[in-house]
Parts: structure tokens; C-alpha cells; sequence
């Protein structure tokens, strides 16, 4: 009898369907127990006071299930595929010593220890809340190292991804106190972030539950239902994402696709194998090109491969004789191996990773000189992508003396065969990880939300709104919350380049939506963090300061904090008036410069898109913007950069940050 062939939808829903299962086992053993709380209730577990609280579990069909905490008691029966939920009156004494139990048939079966009353936030996004302690800290690092709170508690929702959404965690997890122990490997921001309504509330425990993950679009984050409101695509992509995970099974899984991406990986590290490092070599046929660059500029989008560079450059007698020479190339992405004169000065993996290489004596020459780059892309862009000044050969001790390397360069490119694509359930796939990580949490009672992502979604700056309101209603309609709890932004931080002209930055485009939706979205806003920056590294390491401005505006917006000055200044509108635009903000009290020197970082652009540097200068609590003569500007800009120069703050040294206004005459 013939075998029937399962359609590859419903051979991956098939597949879910088995997860969903495995997870349960998974965060209940080896065999699911007749009873247990869900996965947000363990010893020292946080439950949100002043709101409806619902507590929910698993248990046999039909059983009548009781709960209790403390004194109180909620009853119900089990539904036929065992779930059951109870909601408890608002808890309006926050506070240690908590109990909470759960019987069945009038038996015991769970019982809980050490929960605390308090105030519960998710921290949610993707690398930058993600990192912790261990990734490196510029501020705090005392401060968690000696930080012991037994009235802080930390749950970490491990990463994880799902075709189809989880009634359990996949992987277990605990409640923890804020110990050295446990928080150093918990999101860094989120940890700072609790620290202020600890310190302001002495009283009230503070839970925070982290569920990031490094690189993750906010696609990931909303369900289907939400993901399918906001882009037309979905319903097609998300058919696809199902027949690859299906066809990924089929075809041997992780081990199976492993050894594809060994046999690609060997392919990728001999192609374009040409030896075009020999000083000799006759690069007369290749192309010219300007350095530095990224391989889609000069090669097209999508360009994945290896590209070999030279350039000649001539040197003195003095220059090729000095005891040191460094060559710099600024950071390549994503592997390099360096040679001059034919001699290799170095090779390096990372593409954030700056290539400084030390010349050994002997290998300069008086007059010409050859430096030969192989340069290696596997995936997104690729290339020499830092500053020109970053090209440079330098002689002496303090390399006073320099060599410029940027500008034309001659170059061959190999492109790689297309990469092997994976079916494995990751957080690139859409809805994966709110599936997973989220999905498990519902109806769980909040305060609020704290999100910081947008890096890997900045090139959808003008569409991240629609995303970004539709996962807020998303989260606001499955979490509890009297009144749709707040959900605060991280605006990204400077990064990449300082441009000497004005530049169309899509980063700034970027940081300028995340403001406004800060602004424009009921219970929401937005904590600039454009001040502490990193030229070639997207995580910027001063994680404290991130989490005391998201504490400000929470502390000023959800708690009510009169005294607490919210954030830096805030744009309002820019109108004309002569030869002057004049910018009004709110939270402008004691406007200044964080260096006392002149205003910076303001531009005019006018109807053809043209912009042009202005003057600016401080008038009360708003900035007067000068107009050149013959100038008619259309919008008005601010710290408009991939990595702006800005300095206007107010009293509070707070930070203003991107944003782009028009003009109103």
C-alpha cells in the first residue's frame, strides 16, 4: 500500500503541534504531573499588587481545582485539555511572606514560598537589552557586583522560538533573587532600570522578567494575528516559513543541515583562491573602487563573497627604515587577511573589530609598496565599512606620521554560492519568539514594559511604527493590567560615522520614529541614549545610564513622580519667524550645552531635499535656528547623523535627540 505524502504545511503544523508537547514535558519532567502552577509561578515569584491577579496552571480534566493565597481562596474545574485559571482580587499591600498553594480534589499539590507583592516588568527586545555583565560595562559594574536585594527578583524567559504558540515555557526557568550570582547574567539595562523604583519605593518588591534575544527583528515579537494586520506579506511568508520548517525536517534536521554548512563554509574558504597577495601580481584587468566602502555599494545588494583589494602607496627612505609601522583599516566585515610587500601583517574575524596590524621591520620599502586585503562577507553587508581617516599607515612610536590609504583601490570580487538555508525555528522568523517566550506568560498581571530594539529593523524606519503600535495592542490585550500597561522606549544610541556634510542617516530616521511613537502612543515613552555611543560597536557598553532614563520616565508617567524631571528636551513644533526658526520642547527648563560652548548639531533642509549646516543659539527654553540668506528651509533637523556631534540639554544634563520638524511659517 502506498505511503500518503503529508502536505508541508500541515506536515510543519504536525511538527508544532509535537513542541507544543515537548515543551510541557519539558518544563514539567519527564512525565506531566497531575496538577502544577504555569511557568511564572515558582518560589520567590513576583505577582503584580492593585491589579485583577490571575494565577493559572495544569491539571487532570474535570478536576476541581483551589487555589490560595494566604488567606484567600479561588476555585474552578479543569477544562478538558487540563488548563485551568483563577483570578484573585487586586493585592493592595505590597510586601514579602507571601503563600501560595494549590490543591486538588481537596489534595495539596503545589505549594509556594517566599512570593512577594510588588510591581512586575517585562524587559524585552533584542542584543542590547540582552546584555549583561558579562558582555562588559562601562558604569555599574560595582554596583551589581555588591548589589544584594532579596526585595528585587530577576526571571530570565530563556531563549526561545516556535512556529506556533507554547501554552509552557520550552525551557525551564526560576524566579531568583537580584544577587550578584544571578543578575550578572541578566539584562544589564533591565537590571539599572529596577534599581530607581527600588530606591524610590522602598517598600514595594520589584519583579523583572527578561525575554530578549540578540538580533531578533520586532516581527518575532507580535503574533500572527498582529503581524498579519500590519504587513500584507504575512500570510505568504508565514506559509513559507511552515513549508521550510517542514522541508528542513525532511530533510535530516540540524545534523543533516550542519553538514551542508560544512561543505559551504570549506567552498567559501577557497574561493577566489588566487594568490593575489604576491607583490608581482598583475591586477591591471581588475575594477577600481573607492575605499572605504561596503561590498553592496561597489558589487550590488545581496553581494556575499570574498574580495581581494590593492593599492600601491610610495614611502621615503626615512618612512620605510622607521623601527614601527602600524597599518589601520578600520573594522572589515566580516573577515580579513592582510599582506604587505607579500608578507602577511595579520588576519582577523569580526566585523566590528578594528584592524590595527604592526609592520615587522624589513618588509617597507623606499618607493613603491604594495598592501593586498582578502576580505570575506557571509551574510548582510560586507566590507571596509569605518572612517576614511581610519586608513592609514603610521611610522613612530606615537604615529605622528601617516601614510592616507583611503581612496582608489583596485578590486576582484568571488561571490559565494547562496548560503544553505536553515529550517530550524529561530527568532528571525515572524511571531517565532512571541510564540515561545511571550505566548507561555499570558494572562500574567504587569506594571509595564521596557523595549530596546530597532538596530537590526533600521532599515524599515519609515513601516517600524505600524510594528511597533501593533505589538504594544498585542501585549496590552494578553497581558493584565487595569489600563493597558505602559511600554517604554530605548532610542538607539550614536553609532557608525560622524559625516562632515549633512547626511540623510537612516539611524536618525530611525531614532526620530522612536521618539514619536514615544510620544504619540497612550502610556508610552522614549529614553534618548544618543550621548553614549560607540563609533564601531552597536552595544554600547553604559547600560546604567540607559536604565536611569527608562526608570525617569517611568517613575514620572506610570508612578506619578512630580518631581522627577522625565527626560531631556523634547521638540514641539518649529516655526518662522524673519530670519530665525524658532524650535520649542517641553522638559526645557535650564536649557544648555552639556559642553558649554556653542549649540550644535541643527541643520535646515529645504523643498528639494537640499540640507545645509545652521547656527543655533539658546532663547529661553527654546533654540532660535539662523536661516543663510537665500536659504528657504522646509523642515528643521537635529543631531541629523549615523553618529551625531550635539550637545543641547537642559538642567538635568539630559540629553535632546534626533528629530526632524517642519517648519510651519
Amino acid at each position: 500500500m502506498a505511503s500518503r505524502k503529508q502536505h508541508p504545511e500541515a506536515q510543519a503544523r504536525s511538527c508544532a503541534i509535537l513542541a507544543i508537547v515537548a515543551a510541557a514535558l519539558c518544563s514539567f519532567g519527564a512525565e506531566p504531573p497531575s496538577a502544577a502552577f504555569a511557568a511564572p509561578f515558582t518560589p520567590h515569584a513576583v505577582l503584580q499588587r492593585d491589579c485583577p491577579l490571575p494565577v493559572w496552571g495544569v491539571a487532570a480534566p474535570g478536576a476541581k481545582v483551589e487555589v490560595a493565597l494566604d488567606g484567600q481562596t479561588a476555585a474552578t474545574v479543569a477544562g478538558g485539555d487540563g488548563a485551568w485559571r483563577v483570578t484573585f482580587p487586586p493585592q493592595r499591600v505590597p510586601g514579602l511572606g507571601h503563600h501560595l498553594s494549590l490543591s486538588v480534589d481537596g489534595a495539596v499539590a503545589a505549594a509556594l514560598d517566599d512570593i512577594a507583592i510588588g510591581d512586575v516588568w517585562l524587559c524585552s527586545g533584542q542584543s542590547n537589552m540582552d546584555m549583561n555583565y558579562g558582555w562588559g560595562l562601562t558604569r555599574g559594574k560595582e554596583d551589581m557586583e555588591t548589589a544584594s536585594d532579596p526585595m528585587m527578583r530577576l526571571f530570565d524567559d530563556h531563549n526561545a522560538a516556535s512556529i506556533e504558540p507554547l501554552a509552557a515555557l520550552p525551557k525551564p526557568t526560576a524566579w531568583t533573587a537580584s544577587d550578584f550570582a544571578h543578575s550578572k547574567s541578566f539584562s544589564a539595562c533591565g537590571w539599572f532600570f529596577g534599581q530607581a523604583p527600588r530606591k524610590a519605593m522602598p517598600d514595594v518588591p520589584i519583579g523583572l522578567i527578561e525575554a530578549s534575544w540578540s538580533g531578533s527583528p520586532i516581527k518575532t515579537w507580535l503574533s500572527k494575528e498582529a503581524y498579519c494586520g500590519v504587513d500584507p506579506g504575512c500570510p505568504a511568508a508565514y506559509r513559507a516559513a511552515l513549508a521550510n520548517v517542514a522541508d528542513y525536517e525532511a530533510r535530516g534536521g540540524k545534523a543533516e543541515f550542519d553538514k551542508r554548512m560544512a561543505l559551504w563554509t570549506e567552498e567559501c574558504a577557497t574561493r577566489g583562491d588566487i594568490h593575489a597577495e604576491a607583490p608581482g601580481y598583475d591586477d591591471s584587468a581588475w575594477r577600481e573602487v573607492s575605499l572605504p566602502s561596503t561590498f553592496e555599494a561597489q558589487f550590488g545588494g545581496g553581494f556575499d563573497g570574498c574580495v581581494w583589494y590593492r593599492r600601491e602607496f610610495h614611502l621615503t627612505q626615512e618612512q620605510a627604515a622607521a623601527p614601527t609601522a602600524v597599518l589601520a583599516l578600520g573594522p572589515i566585515d566580516d573577515d580579513d587577511e592582510t599582506w604587505v610587500n607579500g608578507t602577511s601583517v595579520g588576519s582577523t574575524k569580526g566585523w566590528t573589530i578594528e584592524r590595527q596590524y604592526k609592520v615587522p621591520q624589513g618588509v617597507l620599502r623606499e618607493g613603491r609598496n604594495v598592501v593586498v586585503i582578502r576580505a570575506k562577507d557571509y551574510s548582510g553587508n560586507g566590507g571596509l565599512w569605518g572612517k576614511p581617516d581610519a586608513m592609514a599607515l603610521s611610522f613612530g612610536e606615537n604615529g605622528a606620521e601617516a601614510v592616507p590609504l583611503a581612496g582608489k583601490w583596485r578590486a576582484s570580487p568571488f561571490k559565494f554560492d547562496p548560503r544553505p538555508v536553515s529550517g530550524e525555528v529561530d527568532c528571525w522568523i515572524a511571531t517565532a519568539c512571541y510564540n515561545a517566550m511571550l505566548h507561555p506568560l499570558f494572562p500574567m498581571a504587569l506594571k509595564g514594559a521596557i523595549w530596546y530594539q530597532g538596530c537590526t529593523d533600521v532599515n524599515m524606519a519609515p513601516r517600524y511604527g505600524g510594528f511597533f503600535r501593533a505589538m504594544v495592542d498585542d501585549w496590552r490585550a494578553h497581558f493584565t493590567h487595569p489600563d493597558g500597561m505602559p511600554v517604554y522606549i530605548v532610542q538607539l544610541a550614536a553609532y557608525l560615522e560622524t559625516h562632515g556634510e549633512p547626511y540623510d542617516s537612516r539611524w536618525a530616521m530611525m531614532r526620530w520614529e522612536q521618539m514619536k511613537l514615544g510620544e504619540n502612543v497612550e502610556r508610552s515613552g522614549t529614553a534618548v541614549a544618543i550621548d553614549i555611543g560607540d563609533h564601531t560597536n552597536i552595544h554600547p557598553k553604559d547600560k546604567k545610564t540607559v536604565g536611569e532614563r527608562l526608570a525617569r520616565l517611568a517613575l514620572a508617567r506610570t508612578y506619578g513622580r512630580k518631581d522627577i524631571v522625565e527626560a531631556g528636551p523634547i521638540p514641539l513644533s518649529a516655526a518662522q519667524t524673519g530670519d530665525r526658526i524658532l524650535v520649542a520642547f517641553k522638559n526645557a527648563a535650564g536649557l544648555a550645552t552639556s559642553d558649554g560652548g556653542p549649540v550644535k548639531g541643527f541643520q535646515l533642509v529645504d523643498k528639494a531635499g537640499k540640507a545645509v549646516w545652521a547656527e543655533a543659539q539658546i532663547q529661553g527654553e527654546s533654540v532660535g535656528v539662523a536661516v543663510p540668506s537665500g536659504f528657504s528651509p522646509v523642515r528643521v533637523r537635529h543631531a541629523w547623523d549615523d553618529y551625531p556631534v550635539c550637545n543641547l540639554v537642559n538642567r538635568e544634563a539630559l540629553p535632546a535627540g534626533p528629530f526632524e520638524l517642519e517648519v510651519q511659517p
